[in-house]
C-alpha cells in the first residue's frame, strides 16, 4: 500500500512539473472558445492570385468619371430584319450621361493583389430586350455564372468573345421569349468580353471580368464609390465603350473618403 501511495505522489509531481514548463498550455475548452488571431501577413489564396487579408487600416474611394468637350452623337441604325420585334430603327445611345458626367463607366483599382472578400453572390444577368443588350456594359468577377435571357418573340444567337484576342468564348441561342440560359465560359477568364448577337449586328454589349473585387460602374450620374481599400497609393482605371481608357492615381487613408474624379479627353 506504501509502494502505490508513492508511486501516485510521483505521478502527480511529475504532471505537475510538466505543467509548470508549459506555461502557454491551455485547456480544450478555453482553445475552442477563444477568437483566432489575425495576423496582418497571413491570408486564403484564391484561385486567381488575389489574397483575402484581415483589413485593419481601410479606406473608401468616391469620385466621378466626366468627358471634355461635346458628347459624341448618338447613331441610328436601319434595321434590316424582325422588325416587327425590333422595330425600323433604333437610336444607339452609347453615351448615357448627365452634362459631362458619364454613366456606365467602369471604374477599378489596377494591379491590387490583396485586401477584402471576394463577393459571395457571382450570378449576373444579361437580357435582350428589344434587340438590345440589358445591361449594355457590366462587370463581374471571375468564375461567375452569366444568365443569358430573352424577352423578344424571336430568335437571339448571343456571341461571347475575348476583346484582346478575338477568341470565342460562348455561344448562346435563345428561341422564345422568356428563355434564359446560364453559362460559365463567359467569366472564365479576367480580361473584356464582347457581346454580339449573330442574326441581329446592331445588337452589342461589353462585360469586364475581373480577379479581385476592387471594381464599379458609375451611376447615372456619373458617380462611384469603391469601399474596404486598405489605405496605399493606387493606380485607378476608368473605361468607357466610346471613350477608350483613362487612369490617374489615388491615396486611400484609413478611416477617410479619398476623392477621385476621372475625365476622358483632357
Amino acid at each position: 500500500m506504501i509502494q502505490s501511495v508513492a508511486c501516485v505522489a510521483t505521478l502527480c509531481a511529475c504532471l505537475q512539473a510538466c505543467s509548470d514548463a508549459n506555461p502557454q498550455r491551455v485547456s480544450l475548452a478555453t482553445a475552442t472558445a477563444a477568437p483566432p488571431r489575425e495576423h496582418p501577413g497571413d491570408g486564403i489564396q484564391s484561385s486567381g492570385g488575389y489574397t483575402v487579408v484581415p483589413l485593419a487600416a481601410i479606406g473608401r474611394i468616391k469620385g466621378v468619371v466626366e468627358f471634355g468637350g461635346a458628347a459624341p452623337a448618338d447613331t441610328v441604325v436601319h434595321l434590316t430584319s424582325d422588325a416587327d420585334v425590333c422595330g425600323q430603327t433604333l437610336v444607339d445611345v452609347s453615351v448615357d450621361h448627365r452634362g459631362p458626367r458619364l454613366a456606365s463607366a467602369v471604374v477599378w483599382l489596377s494591379g491590387i493583389t490583396a485586401g477584402k472578400h471576394l463577393p459571395y453572390a457571382r450570378r449576373y444577368d444579361i437580357t435582350t430586350v428589344g434587340c438590345r443588350l440589358v445591361p449594355r456594359v457590366q462587370a463581374g468577377i471571375v468564375g461567375g455564372t452569366l444568365n443569358v435571357g430573352n424577352a423578344d418573340q424571336t430568335t437571339h444567337r448571343t456571341v461571347f468573345s475575348r476583346k484582346e484576342t478575338g477568341a470565342a468564348l460562348a455561344t448562346v441561342q435563345e428561341t422564345e421569349a422568356g428563355a434564359v440560359v446560364p453559362t460559365t465560359a463567359v467569366l472564365s477568364v479576367p480580361g473584356m468580353v464582347e457581346v454580339r448577337c449573330d442574326q441581329h449586328p446592331w445588337t452589342h454589349g461589353w462585360i469586364l471580368v475581373f480577379e479581385h473585387p476592387y471594381f464599379t460602374t458609375t451611376d447615372a450620374s456619373g458617380a462611384f464609390t469603391i469601399d474596404s481599400v486598405p489605405a496605399g497609393r493606387y493606380r485607378i482605371t476608368a473605361w468607357h465603350e466610346r471613350f477608350g481608357t483613362t487612369t490617374d492615381s489615388v491615396t486611400v487613408v484609413a478611416a477617410q473618403d479619398a476623392a477621385a474624379q476621372l475625365q476622358f479627353g483632357k
